[in-house]
Parts: C-alpha cells; structure tokens; sequence
C-alpha cells in the first residue's frame, strides 16, 4: 500500500509509541525476581518494582462473569453506621431454600453500648426447619481489615459451630446467631458476619441494632426503619436488600482461550465496577433497586487455562495500584487456590501480615510449574471480595524462569 507523507509520519508516531508503551511492560520476571518467587511460599510478599504495574498499563486479559447455582444473597451494610440510633438496617422476605446473610456494620458512635443483632421469623404456615451450612462470626474490633480477613477464613472453612438443625413453628421468631445477639459492642466495633443457611418455609429475615436489654425477638416491631443514608452522614455503605444472585463462574470472555506464557504478563480486574459490574437487587424497606458496591458476599470461582509454550513457570500474584489515596493504601484479603507448586487450600494474604502495602510490593498466591507430560493446565480460584478494603484488587500472571 502506497503511504502519503501525512500518513507516514503517523504511522511512525504510532509505532514508535506502541515500541514505549511495550518497552515499559515487561514479558516475564527478571533473573532477581524469578529467583524470589520461586522460592517464595503463597501469600508470601515479594518487592517487584521491575514489573511497572498499573490498572492501565498492564495487558488485561478481558473476563466474562455468569451466573451459577446458588443461594438467595441478603446484603445489611446501609447505613453502615447507625450514626442516629437503634434501627433496622435491613429487612427482607426469603423463600424455603439456601439464604446467605452478609454483615456488616459499625453501632452508634456516642452510644458505643449496643447490640447488632439477626432475628428470622417463620412467615409459612408448616414448621420451618433451619440449619447452618457456613459461619463466620468473629469477634468485633476497630482493625477492620483483620475482623474482615478472620471472617473470610471462617466462612471458606466451612465449619459452623451450630451443627444441629432449629425448628420454629409457623409465626414463631429466633434469633440467628446467639453468639452475635450477645455481644456488646465497643465504640468503632466492626460487626462483621456471614450466615449462611437451609430453611424449610418463607421466613422474613431483619437484622438491626438495639441496647444490650432489649428483647431481640420483640424489639423490632418498634424499632425505625432507617433510611439508607443520613442527611448529614453521606458515606453509607455499599448497599442493603435483597439479591437473588451472588455465585458466579468467571472465565476469560473469548471462547476457549488459552493463556500462554509467552504472551507475556497479563492482569485480571474484578469488581472494579466496570469491567466486573455490581450486582442489583430490591431493597424493600425502601421500596427501590439497589446495588452492591463492591460485590461483597458474592462468590467468585474463577478458571484460567495456560500453557508455556516458552517453557517458562507462572507465578500469580496481586497487588495494591499506586495512587489510590489515604485509607486505600493497605489492603487484605482470604481466597483459596488449587495446588501448583506449593500446596493450594485457604490462603491468608498476606500469610504473617494482616495487610500489604501498595505496588511495588506484591503478595504471591500461587506458582505453577510447566509440566512437560500436560501442555494445558487450570487455575482455579474461590474469591469473594473483601471487606474493609478498596476495590479493585488486581491478580496478575507473571512468566518467570524456572532456573534463573
């Protein structure tokens, strides 16, 4: 093709700029780098500055989200703060079935003396049989990111302290967590929880916060209904109500795509609220749709395909973007990992620390090992987006030589 001076010149531009922007991401670990993460162990933190990451810089591979079997979602994090009193952040109607309840809420600042509380009543006209399939209550405090990050465990351990089936009789109320409903919370308490559970009827579920003495099973039908945010309290939280869909298969979004190591480092973004977008809901108390911003209480099981066509090993790690402001900079999360090199399961990240810092330190997840005898192998992630830390959290796929 035959090519005017105008459009020379442009084309050489957009080269060259292509050749600067290539030139700034690197396609692999370097000889240091390959050397840390191959001897580091998962949720290990590692200092990569060579590896220039940046949410827009970084090659992204795209992601497609779909939905997959679950339970009914109940999100109770609006308002986040009972800054005017005792209420009911959240009051909704589910059906016989699996019901998740995420919580997560701070009690009145001038009143530290409260109570937050989960009570179920039986709205069918049979017996309704409960019982726990997944628990994390862990005990309240002011570090937000370890109350959330022990909460996380608990809940991937699947092991609830409540093993034996309760009955309510048709109109009859309980509470949900006896634990919970005991606690008396101190000034700046986080009360973080996850209830996940089996009923046999419809039922109404209100969680709420009330004094020490109140009587959770009758205290509610005189408690306000709190609106979702404060006039003089903007900042409420990431959303209340009820969300029919919160597990999700993600994969990449081109059909059958495989990622090769040769292709160089690539980054996978979920729940940015673009890319990965918020989950919607019906808040009934407020009679209007709603959104989770943030996803949280959704279960991601994430699978990537690879292969080393370069014969190069893969380390998966994550990171904090510069830049991302005062209360963003240290962040926590818990996910499980099939095994790779070391041993997969329930991972802590980081594993000594509660919290990481922001790029250029990075936290492994898990490396993988090129096997000579599979030229396609799996990564497999359990992810849900954590508490008390900003979102997005990157994951990115980094080559690196297995004998540097």
């Amino acid at each position: 093709m035959r090519l005017t001076y105008p459009s020379f010149i442009l084309c050489a531009c957009t080269l060259l700029f292509t050749a600067a922007v290539n030139a700034q991401v690197p396609s692999g670990a370097d000889g240091e780098l390959s050397k840390a993460l191959a001897s580091s162990k998962p949720g290990q933190q590692i200092n990569a500055p060579q590896l220039n990451l940046t949410t827009t810089s970084t090659p992204i591979i795209e992601l497609t989200r779909t939905p997959i079997d679950g339970p009914q979602f109940l999100l109770s994090d609006m308002p986040e703060y009972f800054h005017i009193g005792n209420g009911i952040a959240m009051q909704e109607r589910v059906s016989a079935g699996t019901v998740r309840l995420y919580t997560y809420h701070v009690p009145t600042p001038a009143s530290p003396k409260k109570k937050i509380s989960a009570v179920i009543e039986n709205l069918g006209n049979e017996p309704l049989i409960f019982k726990f399939t997944r628990y994390a209550f862990p005990t309240p405090g002011s570090y937000y990111q370890k109350v959330a990050k022990e909460g996380m465990t608990d809940f991937f351990k699947a092991a609830p302290p409540f093993k034996r089936a309760r009955r309510l009789k048709p109109g009859e109320r309980m509470v949900i967590d006896p634990q919970m409903d005991k606690y008396i919370t101190k000034k700046d308490d986080l009360v973080h929880a996850w209830h996940e559970f089996t009923i046999s009827q419809g039922a109404r579920i209100t969680v709420f916060q009330a004094d020490p003495e109140d009587n959770p099973l009758t205290v509610i039908d005189t408690l306000p209904k709190l609106p979702r945010q404060f006039k003089d309290h903007p900042r409420s939280g990431a959303g209340r109500g009820l969300f029919k869909q919160a597990d999700y298969l993600v994969t990449p979004a081109e059909k059958d795509h495989v990622y090769d190591t040769a292709d160089g480092i690539k980054q996978l973004i979920l729940a940015d609220g673009k890319r990965d977008t918020w989950m919607t809901g019906y808040d009934h108390i407020a009679d209007l749709p709603t959104t989770n911003k943030g996803n949280y209480g959704a279960i991601y099981n994430i699978k990537i395909n690879w292969k080393s066509s370069d014969k190069r090993n893969l380390a998966l790690i994550a990171y904090t973007p510069e830049g991302t402001g005062k209360w963003c900079q240290n962040r926590a999360m818990v996910l499980k990992v099939n095994h790779g090199s070391q041993r997969g399961g329930t991972i802590q990240i980081p594993s000594k620390n509660i919290t990481w810092k922001q790029f250029p330190e990075v936290v492994l997840i898990q490396n993988f090992a090129r096997k000579a005898n599979k030229e396609i192998q799996t990564i497999e992630l359990t992810y849900t987006p954590p508490g008390a830390s900003c979102l997005p959290i990157p994951f990115v796929l980094v080559p690196y030589d297995p004998n540097p």
